[in-house]
């Protein structure tokens, strides 16, 4: 079982990528969708306008699927680091410029106060610093400000198939 998480910031392009990687195969559950099509969530943050996820069925959810599937499975998304450690092979954490970043959330039409407090979480590196005590050394910080999509996935795929072959040899 080999689950791959993707986490950052909105407009860092997670779900870019990880549309990039089905291309090529991977399994990928994106969690907001995800989330609301089997019911992971408890309650509704209307001030955030989002569900709020239950993380013990996401991840009992995630597991089952994990355990059917053959393909190494991609989770994207806000929540994805929910799953705990012994279950991720590689947490994939995308920061983006402020400027750069602001200017991708006004492109898709973020409310002000929404492009502010994800301005302000990735000024401070909270995705990143959670990520870092959580997964550690299988965290991998991709800065996409300055990158192509496809620049990023091969960064992605040559560390995947790097740790594949560093696993047969140990």
């Amino acid at each position: 079982m080999k689950i791959i998480i993707i986490c950052g910031s909105p407009g860092t392009g997670k779900t870019t990528l990880a549309n990039l990687l089905a291309k090529k195969g991977f399994k990928i559950i994106h969690l907001s969708e995800f989330v609301i099509k089997e019911h992971l969530y408890s309650d509704y943050d209307y001030e955030r306008d989002s569900y709020i996820i239950d993380p013990k069925r996401l991840v009992k959810r995630i597991l089952l699927i994990a355990h059917k599937e053959s393909r190494p499975i991609v989770v994207e998304g806000i929540g994805a680091d929910l799953l705990p450690e012994k279950y991720v092979s590689l947490c994939i954490i995308l920061t983006c410029e402020p400027g750069e970043l602001e200017r991708r959330l006004k492109e898709k039409k973020y409310p002000p106060e929404k492009i502010w407090e994800n301005l302000e979480a990735e000024r401070l590196n909270i995705i990143l610093g959670e990520a870092l005590d959580k997964y550690g050394k299988k965290t991998l910080v991709i800065d996409t400000t300055n990158r192509s999509p496809e620049e990023v996935l091969e960064i992605i795929l040559n560390k995947i198939f790097r740790n594949h072959e560093d696993d047969k040899d140990g």
